[in-house]
């Protein structure tokens, strides 16, 4: 039997400080989130280990090195050149302004990198959606990242859930639509169990009681409406 390969394995290389895995063809499936993920954190996926040649002999020539310079000094020394007489105290100035704004702008990083267009239109990107926790199942370390709702002006809420080997009960007071990325889903009703595979799609009507789980590992985007699940 051939063995999956997902974005949470590619992560774990890469936390592991691997360069690449090993995963033929013949034996592994390798989903496609898990090779988007691994373009993004560098980790190549090889049909075989690499041939390690011999190191060559080096001889080590002596270089002075030149001061590294920064963002912030690239903007400073830019908007420098475009001033006319810029003494020791309006440069300090400047530098004072760059770096404020430089702050101001790293802490207004949206925690899901998107890309917003004038027409409205928000485009997500899932590989690099990072999951906080999700207090509505304590001790089961179920991760969970809205990314779109009402300050987008979406009567939808859509986001992110993850975790591994797991269970735990909820009560739908809307409408819900789950996409499978990785793993499987498992949902539980009184009338039995549904379980979604990558690429599937479960819709849970409004006001359902069921279990969600997974006895190995799950990542999909959730879609509910209305917007205010919670």
């Amino acid at each position: 039997m051939k063995q999956l390969i997902s974005a949470a394995d590619i992560r774990q290389a890469k936390s592991d400080k691997k360069a690449y895995l090993v995963a033929p063809v013949k034996e592994f499936i390798i989903t496609p989130e898990a090779r988007e993920v691994a373009k993004v954190e560098g980790i190549e996926l090889l049909d075989a280990s690499p041939v390690v040649a011999p190191a060559p002999v080096s001889i080590t020539v002596p270089v002075v090195s030149e001061p590294v310079v920064g963002q912030s000094q690239l903007i400073q020394a830019e908007i420098e050149a475009k001033l006319s007489g810029v003494d020791a105290a309006k440069s300090a100035e400047i530098q004072k302004l760059i770096a404020a704004a430089m702050a101001n702008f790293n802490q207004n990083l949206p925690a899901s990198p998107r890309q917003i267009n004038d027409d409205g239109i928000v485009l997500i990107h899932g590989n690099a959606v990072k999951l906080d926790v999700f207090d509505g199942a304590p001790g089961k370390n179920i991760g969970l990242t809205d990314v779109i709702g009402a300050k987008e002006g979406s009567n939808m809420g859509v986001g992110y859930m993850g975790w591994e080997n797991a269970f735990f009960p909820w009560t739908l007071t809307y409408d819900e639509v789950n996409v499978v990325l990785e793993g499987e889903l498992h949902v539980k009703t009184a009338s039995g169990t549904t379980i979604a595979k990558p690429g599937e799609v479960i819709f849970i009507p409004k006001n359902s009681t069921v279990e969600f789980g997974t006895p190995t590992h799950v990542r999909y985007v959730y879609i509910t409406y209305p917007v205010e699940w919670l």
